[in-house]
């Protein structure tokens, strides 16, 4: 199973060569992102922020539900302190197949309840915001790792060098909160196998953009196709 990071809050998740792309990314909004247009089998998507719901760079294969790997589950969360009254809610995603766990959380806004704990419990990766004042801040990110005691812990949503918003916290804010330095990870790739035999760890991996995409890179559309679907999404 491979885990790719995309940028941002987005990462393609491969496994028996079925591809689910969680939370594209508009980079219209999206400090120092370039235009997302990849490839993939299923999207799932956390909330309707620009920085989470950029469906148009998605080429889906049209494959059937039936060929997904994954068993996918999903919680809804507060995306902020004001229970969901501010900036509204999103969604948790479960992502189960093969006796592996991963779990995408979304823009996370407040601790995790008894429940919530018990259905994230264990998972062997957890992909967590590192910090924002708009989700919860690195030290309550780091809190709720503990709490569900992911094996494998990959920080995303963070400001790095001239990528993400001033709001969003670096992914150094988030890793300090660890006590133990040979705990954190620093990958010269974008992409993590998992393997049922990795170490604990936070796994930081390093944004190489559309250069490392590979066969998850899409065509891009011609000029007179997008204007054809804008005029078409203004009716």
């Amino acid at each position: 199973m491979e885990i790719k990071w995309l940028g941002h809050a987005c990462f393609a998740i491969t496994h028996r060569g079925y591809t689910v792309v969680i939370d594209p990314y508009n980079s219209d909004y999206t400090a120092g992102y370039p235009r997302l247009r990849i490839r993939a089998d299923k999207l799932l998507v956390s909330h309707e922020h620009y920085g989470h719901n950029y469906r148009e760079g998605v080429l889906l294969s049209g494959r059937p539900e039936s060929e997904c790997p994954f068993t996918i589950s999903e919680l809804k969360v507060p995306h902020e302190f004001k229970m969901g009254n501010w900036r509204g809610f999103s969604t948790i995603h479960i992502l189960e197949a093969d006796g592996f766990k991963l779990v995408h959380m979304g823009d996370l806004g407040t601790q995790l309840d008894g429940g919530q704990i018990s259905r994230l419990f264990g998972a062997d990766v957890c992909m967590i915001c590192a910090g924002s004042i708009t989700a919860l801040p690195s030290q309550e990110a780091k809190r709720a790792c503990d709490e569900i005691m992911a094996r494998v812990i990959i920080p995303m949503h963070y400001r790095d060098e001239n990528r993400g918003a001033h709001r969003l916290e670096s992914v150094k804010e988030f890793t300090d909160k660890f006590e133990s330095p040979e705990f954190i990870h620093y990958y010269p790739g974008d992409t993590l196998t998992v393997t049922s035999d990795m170490e604990p760890q936070v796994a930081v991996l390093k944004y190489l953009g559309p250069e490392s995409w590979g066969a998850l890179a899409a065509p891009e559309e011609s000029a007179p196709r997008r204007g054809l679907l804008a005029r078409f999404l203004r009716k």
